[in-house]
């Protein structure tokens, strides 16, 4: 009889803990932990091309002859975009370099003369010296040696170059005149607008550009913060940017331009964020928020799910031994994720954040991962 009590003895503790166990309500749980909540900030601004340049003639500009580009259009830096009548130029050239050319044979034969010159000039310097040959006292021999010599040396040094100099600089005006003939890319880029047709004038002193281009390849944000702000924010620091125009997914972007001082006007502090555009996707003009996070002060933090509302109060289910109990605890903050705790749980305490619907003060609970 007394094995027979106790084998019952035994089945009924294994009993009992099977129905426990099969009683247990699943909950997921997790932990109290120490950490600082993502503050995040939206500033807002519109895109614009990293790189871009409105190309106007150079000079006194002229009628176009052609125009070699379209909007659309892919260009290297120093292409050519738009060609001026140049045919009167060209012919200037030509005769502004044969002038270069002359200037410079006259150069030659002065120096040639000149070393003859020289040479009769010591010559004769030494048999004037030495009486050798009748001349007519110092008179005569300055006449006939001294005064030629100074003109051949003035010559060769000094007027023969000044004109070689004079026709270079007149070369270099006119081939100046031709060469802004041909309007260039000063960028790489794509081609945005074209204001310009073939016969007409285009004028350097016009507001309107003959073309505009554009880099595409980075972009940037313009964009402003306020005092509170700036001095969180480091050049070269990575930020979210929702371009929503493009992606739902926020791209990354880097802060490379941090103002000193703030706008005089807005008093905010104005910045400017780069992104990749390899694709191009990204156009100037369109809307982005970029996404500035720092760090709070370091708190109590749990995941925003443990939190259940009671009435006006804040409800967490605290887990210990499997058991659970309620416990009303103040909130702060939070990012969507985790929210800040300022009263009410200790670190390493464990909290329901899944299946709290199901709980009762005292429910045995089964944690699940």
């Amino acid at each position: 009889m007394l094995a027979v009590l106790l084998l019952t003895g035994c089945g009924g503790e294994q009993s009992v803990e099977a129905e426990q166990q099969e009683s247990a309500i699943p909950v997921r749980v997790a932990a109290v932990e120490k950490g600082a909540l993502a503050d995040t900030v939206i500033i807002t601004g519109k895109l614009e091309a990293l790189d871009m340049a409105n190309v106007v003639p150079g000079g006194q500009g002229g009628k176009v002859y052609s125009v070699n580009v379209k909007v659309g259009d892919k260009v290297a830096k120093g292409q050519t975009l738009v060609t001026l009548e140049h045919t009167s130029m060209a012919a200037s050239v030509q005769q502004a370099e044969q002038g270069v050319v002359q200037a410079q044979a006259a150069l030659e034969i002065a120096g040639i003369t000149y070393e003859q010159v020289v040479a009769n000039y010591k010559r004769g310097k030494q048999l004037f010296e030495s009486g050798a040959i009748p001349v007519a006292g110092p008179s005569g021999f300055e006449s006939a040696y001294e005064i030629p010599y100074k003109q051949a040396k003035i010559d060769y040094e000094q007027i023969k170059p000044a004109m070689v100099a004079n026709a270079k600089a007149a070369l270099a005006m006119v081939r100046e005149q031709y060469n802004n003939a041909f309007i260039k890319s000063p960028i790489s880029g794509v081609v945005t607008a074209v204001n310009v047709h073939p016969g007409e004038l285009a004028s350097a002193g016009s507001p309107t550009p003959v073309v505009s281009v554009v880099n595409l390849g980075k972009v940037v944000v313009k964009a402003t913060v306020t005092e509170e702000q700036i001095n969180k924010l480091q050049q070269g620091q990575e930020v979210p940017v929702l371009v929503g125009a493009v992606s739902t997914e926020p791209l990354t972007g880097v802060i490379t331009t941090i103002a000193l001082a703030a706008d005089a006007n807005s008093k905010a502090y104005p910045i400017k964020v780069q992104l990749d555009n390899p694709e191009q996707l990204l156009k100037p003009g369109m809307f982005a928020e970029v996404q500035i996070k720092s760090n709070q002060q370091e708190t109590l933090l749990m995941p925003r799910e443990a939190v259940v509302k009671t009435g006006d109060k804040d409800t967490v289910w605290v887990v210990n031994d499997n058991q659970v109990t309620t416990r009303e605890v103040t909130v702060g903050n939070n990012d969507g994720e985790n929210i800040q705790i300022i009263e009410g749980l200790q670190e390493s305490e464990q909290v329901v954040v899944s299946g709290q619907n199901m709980l009762q003060e005292n429910d045995t609970v089964e944690i699940k991962s």
